[in-house]
């Protein structure tokens, strides 16, 4: 009899969890921001080889025991935050694809309050360690770089190019960031099984 008192907080408990709430799957979203990023334009790349750059994107510390101590739903949150801003100015190239920039942004923005909304008191905003392995530290100097380089390109037509398929690569990245914290938070929930 006991056991059927504790099966509604049990439910409850498993109803909460960010990985049984199918609105907190932001899988989808990011696939299909890295496919609107594709789409977005038709520009052939060659003529903007000459603009490339390494915005040096801090793989060791978004990969190392670093991001383990923080939490990597505040990264992720992070990221797509930075990547809303910069897609965001008023001086991305008129050639792109306007309907897909505005669904784009919509979608980074839905997948904004999506991740508040499912994880928000679980997030925890920690002033960042001090170090230069700190992931948050790391990525404000990898987006600020990011920034600086359209700037000091005039934010020509190349330097979107350029920018658009460094976000493509970020995108990826987050996807796989999003999946090790769901592994993460099944093993966490196992445990208390």
């Amino acid at each position: 009899m006991s056991s059927w008192i504790l099966l509604p907080v049990a439910l409850m408990m498993l109803c909460s969890s960010t990985l049984c709430s199918l609105d907190c799957d932001l899988t989808q979203g990011l696939k299909a921001d890295f496919s609107l990023l594709h789409q977005m334009s038709t520009f052939s790349l060659v003529p903007c080889w000459k603009d490339r750059t390494n915005f040096h994107f801090p793989k060791e510390a978004m990969e190392g025991s670093q991001l383990q101590r923080e939490n990597g739903t505040v990264i992720l949150h992070e990221m797509l935050q930075h990547t809303f801003t910069i897609f965001r100015q008023n001086s991305t190239p008129k050639t792109w694809n306007q309907t897909q920039l505005r669904r784009l942004l919509m979608g980074l923005h839905r997948q904004l309050e999506q991740l508040e909304r499912c994880v928000g008191q679980d997030m925890q905003w920690e002033e960042p360690s001090l170090g230069n392995q700190n992931p948050s530290l790391a990525l404000e100097s990898y987006f600020q770089g990011i920034s600086q380089y359209l700037q000091a390109k005039e934010y020509s037509h190349c330097a979107w190019e350029i920018v658009r398929v460094e976000s493509r690569k970020l995108l990826l990245f987050m996807n796989k960031l999003y999946s090790q914290e769901l592994r993460k938070k099944k093993i966490d929930f196992q445990f208390f099984k």
